[in-house]
């Protein structure tokens, strides 16, 4: 497939793995219709990913360029060709397998699997360069984790990582009777919008494994938490630092540490 400037990449749901991986079809053409409006696929190329039955898909359908409908389940797949959508192209394949430099400069769009949303952002965050933006669905307790601001009980890890690599911005709530199955929480659409990191790729995945380790240990002051997880204890760190807790810590904060520690 030749790449396409401004193509967008949808991620929906993989049924046939649905309840190991904690998927909810959206069942709401409004929301559909809402989703493909905030995404902005108009002349776009589309690259739908678990496609499901194909709800999203018509409404991306209708203003995309293309659609590229990928759908892991043998079942759903044929269910969407059998649809014949005018320029919609399905493809039987999983999503964490698609190369997306063949998408340069694509917009993500998806409704997010629970249990495999770390696997999908890592993957977006991975391929940031060819992405112009993405919209993820996501459940809301995920989503207050990805969004999480300093010194918020959910802010951690996650919110670093993610603040780091996308600008982020809450679009609005889907309530959960809008997924079949029901799930027991509501969704959150969200808007991410590549950031440039300004570090370099080998001193930037030691640094986020420093602060994965030392949030391991988020319950401890700072001091504690580094010992556990360096199992020593480095010098020239202010008390005032150490007797914080890694929630109440900045991505600067961090950066200043592990440069006392590391070198820069």
């Amino acid at each position: 497939m030749k790449t396409h400037a401004g193509c967008l990449v949808l991620i929906s749901g993989m049924r046939n793995r649905r309840k190991v991986l904690g998927q909810h079809f959206l069942n709401s053409t409004k929301f559909a219709k809402r989703i493909a409006l905030t995404a902005g696929v108009r002349d776009k190329l589309v690259v739908e990913i678990g496609s499901g039955k194909g709800i999203l898909t018509r409404q991306l359908a209708g203003q995309a360029e293309r659609v590229i409908a990928v759908e892991i389940d043998n079942r759903l797949a044929n269910h969407l060709k059998n649809l014949k959508m005018q320029g919609v192209d399905v493809q039987n394949r999983d999503f964490l397998s698609i190369d997306l430099e063949t998408f340069s400069g694509s917009i993500v769009v998806g409704n997010i699997p629970y249990n495999i949303t770390s696997a999908i952002l890592a993957k977006l965050i991975e391929n940031k360069a060819y992405i112009e933006r993405a919209v993820l669905t996501v459940q809301k307790e995920y989503g207050d984790r990805m969004m999480a601001s300093l010194g918020r009980r959910d802010y951690g890890y996650t919110s670093i990582y993610m603040h780091y690599h996308y600008d982020l911005h809450k679009e609005f709530i889907i309530p959960a009777r809008y997924f079949s199955p029901k799930p027991k929480v509501s969704s959150v659409v969200i808007t991410l919008q590549p950031r440039e990191g300004s570090l370099d790729a080998e001193y930037e995945a030691r640094f986020f494994e420093f602060i994965s380790g030392v949030f391991r240990y988020r319950r401890k002051i700072l001091r504690n938490a580094i010992l556990s997880h360096l199992r020593w204890m480095p010098h020239d760190i202010s008390d005032g630092m150490l007797e914080k807790r890694p929630q109440h810590l900045s991505i600067d904060d961090f950066l200043k540490i592990y440069q006392k520690i590391f070198g820069k």
